[in-house]
């Protein structure tokens, strides 16, 4: 024996590793980690409520309970019952997807009020500092929309590739579950609750209308790009800022953060996720490039945004790995690799 507990597991006769002993350890390394990733997200999830309930009291930020009650009735009742019940019955593939996905659904409510208080804090409006960032990008956003404008095929491309955001959102932790590698589902939930948090926090200081707004572009001078979404959220974004009896209602929520853009920073969210199933790798990635694209030419969201959303997922998907990795999992993998 060698007195390094880490190599004395396996050192036995002459030989160094058996890969026997490698895979059960690892199995059960495995399911350790997935067991720290269920607890990761459950905190995750009930310290954005806890957040955002402080937040509202202390704000006085006036919400309408009735929608946000019924939008939270499904999932937690679907997580009450099969999350113990799969968990007795050994069925960890199903109970990892109801997780992930329940988890997925009730942070939407704390994701979504915090875009509120956000632009409700009434900053300034930065469409003119996003213009004028966007006017150093070697890319002219007009010539851009008339390139996208003029072909159909594009137009419509980016439109699928846009409203594409919810089923991956919620689909891939799932399709990570039932694929075998659940701690990636995991973490890429934890990972959507950082980005909307954080893009919130920035987006106090650079509340904006867009660029539909700002260059003047009508939604019927469109023929191609479906406008809709570029102007939709103005309602509630001008409500919000300037309305003192204004009530939030999940009902009538809609997406009004500007910089950074959210859906590019789940567009690249979803790109890393499924980087990790091979037969989607390539098929995904070039859908997530699609759906970032999008939210400049259906979107109304400048460039920058763009590049602030990915860079922001970056960093989101580091910090979340870095946090909830497993360094016990990690060296067998690389012991299974040797032997």
């Amino acid at each position: 024996m060698t007195g390094n507990p880490q190599i004395d597991i396996f050192a036995f006769a002459n030989i160094k590793v058996f890969p026997g002993n490698i895979r059960r350890t690892r199995v059960l390394t495995m399911q350790d980690d997935v067991q720290k990733q269920r607890l990761a997200l459950f905190a995750t999830t009930t310290a954005a409520y806890a957040l955002i309930w402080a937040i509202v009291v202390l704000t006085g930020f006036r919400l309408d309970y009735g929608s946000l009650g019924r939008f939270m009735l499904v999932p937690l009742s679907i997580l009450a019952v099969f999350s113990p019940y799969c968990s007795w019955r050994r069925m960890f593939a199903l109970r990892n997807s109801v997780e992930t996905l329940c988890c997925g659904l009730l942070l939407i409510i704390p994701s979504v009020i915090s875009t509120y208080l956000a632009i409700g804090v009434g900053m300034p409006m930065a469409d003119d500092q996003l213009v004028a960032m966007d006017a150093k990008l070697p890319i002219d956003w007009r010539s851009f929309i008339a390139i996208v404008d003029a072909h159909g095929w594009i137009a419509h491309g980016l439109g699928y590739a846009y409203q594409s955001f919810a089923l991956q959102l919620l689909g891939l932790p799932i399709l990570l579950c039932v694929s075998g590698k659940p701690e990636r589902g995991y973490r890429m939930v934890m990972a959507y609750a950082a980005i909307c948090f954080l893009s919130s926090f920035i987006s106090i200081w650079y509340p904006a209308l867009g660029t539909y707004r700002m260059y003047g572009v009508a939604a019927d001078s469109l023929h191609n790009i479906n406008a809709h979404f570029g102007y939709f959220f103005l309602e509630q974004f001008h409500a919000v800022r300037e309305n003192s009896d204004f009530i939030f209602s999940l009902d009538h929520a809609a997406g009004i953060l500007t910089f950074p853009s959210v859906h590019a920073a789940v567009a690249a969210l979803c790109a890393w996720a499924a980087w990790e199933i091979r037969l989607l790798r390539y098929p995904m990635l070039v859908l997530n490039v699609g759906m970032a694209i999008s939210a400049v030419s259906h979107a109304n969201h400048y460039f920058v945004d763009i590049i602030a959303g990915i860079v922001l997922a970056v960093a989101c998907i580091a910090v979340v790995g870095v946090a909830t990795r497993s360094p016990r999992l990690a060296t067998i993998s690389r012991m299974a690799v040797t032997a």
